[in-house]
């Protein structure tokens, strides 16, 4: 699997815990995993007020899109590249993918996130190692359960949402799950380099005005030596609440 389908996948079976409001009606993380596994019925099947099949996404911030690109849409069956002429977030940077899923995973606080203005900060060619990804993908994790944790049963959805991912994907979720949450143990394992990317990594499934959220996000930071001028452009490029 892909760092972008993983860091997608992961996006949204967290949003789907937190309770977005774009998913409540897809049955929360449970419908996510039922809707990522082809087992809703086929074309018109919606979440929230946009259709999964692929052919209206304004007004889930291109969930159709997404999940088009994933290969997991009934009416498509993952071969649009796009909808509405739009390129696919899968097949376009790092920062067009964050800020297509910003827009998503805010529920009814979701904006238009700014893509280019992230495209400025993060980058995919910035993840040159397998570590650098690894370190995103605990960010995340641990970004998740820093308000309480990640339940046995969410636990047991989340991978089988991601059936499809390789041995060594498998077991770094695993082990980020179970390893104390500690953002100075993410930095260390950070190159100087992806230090956004893995920032804005835990910042997607997070939110700035959930004290233990921010806790976390504020001992991330200063553990990768991000600047404030860093840290608030992202913030506001993913339509963030400031640090």
């Amino acid at each position: 699997m892909s760092l972008k389908r993983m860091v997608t996948k992961l996006a949204l079976a967290f949003a789907a815990k937190k309770g977005a409001e774009v998913f409540r009606n897809a049955g929360g993380l449970k419908g996510v995993q039922d809707m990522l596994a082809g087992r809703q019925s086929g074309t018109g099947s919606s979440v929230g007020h946009g259709r999964v099949g692929g052919t209206r996404a304004s007004d889930t911030g291109g969930l159709g899109n997404i999940l088009d690109s994933l290969g997991y849409a009934g009416a498509t069956n993952g071969r649009e590249a796009g909808v509405n002429g739009q390129i696919s977030p899968l097949n376009a940077g790092l920062g067009t993918l964050f800020g297509a899923l910003a827009g998503i995973t805010g529920g009814s606080k979701a904006q238009a996130s700014d893509e280019e203005a992230l495209s400025e900060q993060v980058s995919e060619d910035n993840i040159q190692t397998d570590r650098d990804a690894k370190s995103m993908l605990r960010a995340m994790v641990h970004m998740a359960r820093a308000d309480g944790g990640v339940s046995d049963d969410e636990y047991d959805s989340l991978m089988d949402i991601l059936h499809d991912a390789s041995e060594s994907d498998r077991e770094a979720i695993h082990m980020a799950m179970r390893e104390p949450i500690n953002a100075e143990g993410i930095a260390k394992d950070t190159s100087p380099q992806a230090r956004k990317e893995v920032y804005a990594a835990a910042l997607l499934v997070g939110e700035p005005d959930n004290p233990a959220e921010q806790n976390f996000l504020s001992k991330l930071a200063a553990h990768l030596n991000l600047s404030h001028a860093d840290v608030e452009k992202l913030h506001g490029a993913m339509q963030k609440a400031p640090a």
